[in-house]
Formats: C-alpha cells, structure tokens, sequence
C-alpha cells in the first residue's frame, strides 16, 4: 500500500516538470487541463468498466486489464524516456 501510495505522489510531482520542460510553460495550463479531464473521467469510468467485466466474464479478466494498462503505460514511459 505504501508504494501505491508513492508512485501517486511520484506521478502528482513529475506530471508538471514532464509537461513544461517538454511543451514550454506558456502551454502548461491548457495541457494541464486536458490531461486533468482525461483522468478524471477514467478514475469514474474504471469501477464501473471494472464491475461490468468482471460479471461478463470474471474478476480474472479485470485483473488481465488491468495489468495489460500496467504493461502499456511503462512502454509509454519507456518511449518518453527515449524521445
């Protein structure tokens, strides 16, 4: 629980010096704010998407999803790193 709780605070400090040191501070607010909209409405949509799939086709499933999204966002961070 407690390195759930890190990679949260990691992702909270590095999202703002990611976004302006790639896109220029004159382009944080707008970009900030469309990434915010992004999240905010998976965070909604992910229990319900979750309990949805899992009476479709079992709690197994959930956790294949979830770790494939896992899986696809350290290759992004991998590509990011790369750039």
């Amino acid at each position: 629980m407690l390195l759930f709780g890190i990679g949260f605070g990691v992702g909270t400090i590095t999202l703002p010096y990611l976004l302006s040191e790639r896109y220029g501070t004159t382009a944080y607010a707008s970009l900030s704010g469309r990434i915010a909209l992004f999240a905010v409405a998976d965070k909604a949509a992910a229990p319900l998407a979750a309990v949805a799939l899992a009476q479709a086709a079992g709690y197994g499933w959930v956790m294949g999803a979830v770790a494939a999204a896992c899986g696809v966002a350290a290759l992004a961070l991998l590509a990011y790193h790369r750039l």
